[in-house]
């Protein structure tokens, strides 16, 4: 039985920059073995249906076909639909970050104590953040992690 998977491309069609068109996106995916694969607009975003990933092969394949190096994160639909059903989503701005690995006990510990106005959530491999402020002026970017 296979699972429902979402692929997340980091860094393309970023402007002129990284550009990856979805046609052949979609292609490489179900080159791969990926089944009921589609894309959405231009994100990079790949949804897919698979018994099992490889993010390393994922990758490897990106960087052989488009020349550049695409970071990958993969979540199922079912860790989607967990992260949706967090209590924190009841606010205004609510914003998740997905990471590669978990956050370890001493980053957390260095996180919490940076805390202001920001409620900040750590969810296995994801970082869900409520604000009181615009995204580009809170310490929890992408770029912190």
């Amino acid at each position: 039985m296979s699972v429902s998977f979402v692929a997340l491309l980091r860094g393309i069609n970023l402007g002129a920059k990284n550009k990856v068109e979805m046609k052949s996106l979609k292609a490489l995916f179900e080159d791969l073995g990926y089944e009921n694969v589609r894309t959405y607009i231009q994100t990079g975003n790949v949804i897919f249906d698979n018994i099992v990933y490889d993010v390393l092969q994922l990758e490897h394949a990106l960087r052989e076909t488009y020349g550049f190096d695409i970071p990958v994160t993969v979540r199922s639909k079912a860790e989607l639909e967990e992260i949706q059903q967090h209590p924190i989503f009841l606010k205004d701005q609510v914003y998740v970050m997905f990471l590669e690995n978990e956050i370890s006990d001493d980053q957390q510990t260095l996180l919490d104590s940076l805390i202001d106005d920001e409620f900040v959530v750590w969810h296995r491999r994801n970082v869900i953040i409520s604000l009181s402020k615009n995204y580009h002026q809170t310490k929890f970017t992408n770029a912190f992690f």
